[in-house]
């Protein structure tokens, strides 16, 4: 028998940390995991290595590519499975993500792979019509068999995909038919491994309930129940959002653990190191990571693994390194969000008496806010070899945390000013000119749905609040 010493070795080494890359929405390079070339995904793979990550997780939109695959598809694809080998080069284990019953009509592919918007042409597939379904499969064992070399494949039970009234034996279907693809075509069979994501409910109606409007436990119970029929090797990914009351809350890290699958599973701890959707900024999340991983503490000691996300990882990097940190040692969770930064500021060789401010400008007045911080920011360097991994560099990183600060001064010097009379009107015009140069640098539209020009839901919550705060001070019109 193992000495509990062993067996907490034992652990730790196959336990997971693993962080989720999805490149659906759209944003300029370097914001956008959609717009990076091979490069940026082997710095930001060693990058995640060095933070003591093992895992990395991976949606690559094949909903996009409808059937047949045209040849440039088959090349995306390609590229794709070259991805998996730079993260083993790594050290780090690779998992593509795919959605159970979702696919694309077939106009999609007169757009090049990386312009495509996913929304606008989805088509949900049923999968209690036989033919459309065994269509389905069919293509998408096209799809894997290609993409073979991957260590997971990850089905999200919606969100997007399902269907109103969906039962779980259709779910399982979908994943047990990835398994025979891997079973036959894989690279290592024995270790792949199919991977459910429970999220919503298999089966929710939004379209009747509203989003995350329906009761999620009738629906995951007996979900749960059926996925612990799938032929072994599997993992469960039950996800939670960033608190109760958001989304699922975490009713699915409750239902998981009720159904006895805690130990089978990784806990994705969706939004903690970003709120997902949002427009960039450095929005620090520190608290709520503090609170989850306390919260669930209890839970991801007894999984195998733990996993967080961000859309785009360049401005949630402070919570993404304290995430890390905390991950790999729950008692960095005691440290203070100073000392952190500190931290921070130390891995990437950089001054910490500029950054510090910079990651902190969302919550500190013009008076912690040198006007000179841009410019210094832009002329300041970050000197160790971590920096060098960060995706689009070094000098860009630092151009683009300048910009947003800049834009945070402009907008708070607005709100010092007069609200009324031709100043006020000088002052808004600064502060609206600063947030569209801000939204040029970004180039935010979510999913490209609404168009790829400026609109002011493409702009952060918390850089308007002070400037909506500030307008309603303004006299109304006689």
């Amino acid at each position: 028998m193992e000495s509990p010493t062993e067996e907490t070795s034992d652990r730790s080494a196959t336990f997971k940390r693993g962080f989720y890359l999805h490149t659906s929405w759209e944003y300029a390079y370097p914001f956008a995991v959609r717009s990076w070339a091979g490069d940026d995904f082997k710095r930001f793979f060693t990058l995640l290595q060095l933070l003591d990550f093992n895992l990395v997780m991976f949606w690559p939109l094949t909903e996009a590519m409808p059937a047949p695959l045209s040849a440039p598809d088959c090349r995306e694809l390609n590229a794709m499975r070259e991805l998996v080998d730079e993260a083993h080069a790594c050290g780090l284990d690779f998992w593509l993500t795919f959605c159970p019953n979702t696919t694309s009509r077939p106009e999609i592919s007169r757009l090049p792979f990386k312009s495509r918007h996913l929304y606008p042409f989805r088509v949900e597939v049923r999968l209690d019509d036989p033919a459309a379904k065994a269509k389905y499969l069919a293509h998408r064992a096209t799809i894997l068999r290609v993409l073979n070399n991957a260590d997971a494949y990850v089905t999200i039970d919606g969100d997007p995909g399902g269907y109103p009234d969906a039962i779980p034996r259709q779910f399982a279907e979908v994943l047990e038919a990835d398994r025979a693809v891997l079973d036959r075509w894989g690279t290592h069979p024995p270790k792949q491994q199919v991977v459910p994501w429970v999220w919503e409910g298999w089966g929710a109606d939004w379209g009747k309930h509203g989003v995350w409007g329906q009761p999620i436990e009738p629906l995951a119970r007996p979900q749960l129940e059926e996925l612990k029929t799938l032929p072994e090797p599997w993992t469960l990914l039950p996800g939670r959002h960033i608190r109760e009351g958001r989304g699922n809350g975490r009713t699915i890290f409750e239902l998981t653990e009720q159904a006895g699958l805690i130990e089978q599973s990784v806990m994705l701890c969706y939004e903690v190191i970003e709120y997902e959707p949002t427009p960039p900024a450095v929005v620090l999340q520190l608290d709520d990571i503090r609170r989850v991983l306390r919260q669930e503490a209890s839970l991801i000691a007894k999984s195998r693994g733990v996993m967080g996300n961000a859309q785009q990882p360049l401005l949630a990097l402070p919570n993404l390194f304290f995430f890390a940190r905390a991950t790999n040692d729950p008692a960095y969770l005691d440290r203070s969000d100073e000392a952190v930064l500190r931290d921070l500021a130390q891995f990437l060789g950089g001054d910490a008496t500029l950054l510090l401010p910079a990651w902190q400008c969302l919550r500190l007045g013009l008076e912690a806010l040198p006007v000179d911080l841009p410019e210094r920011l832009e002329q300041s360097h970050l000197t160790t070899a971590a920096a060098q991994l960060l995706p689009g560099g070094v000098e860009s990183y630092l151009r683009i945390l300048a910009s947003f600060v800049r834009t945070r001064i402009t907008v708070l010097q607005t709100c010092t000013g007069s609200t009324s009379g031709e100043k006020s009107a000088q002052g808004l015009s600064q502060a609206t000119i600063a947030l569209v140069a801000w939204w040029r640098i970004h180039r935010y539209v979510f999913s490209g749905e609404k168009g790829t020009e400026f609109l002011w839901e493409f702009t952060h919550p918390d850089l308007l609040v002070s400037l909506q705060a500030w307008v309603r001070q303004m006299p109304s019109p006689r």
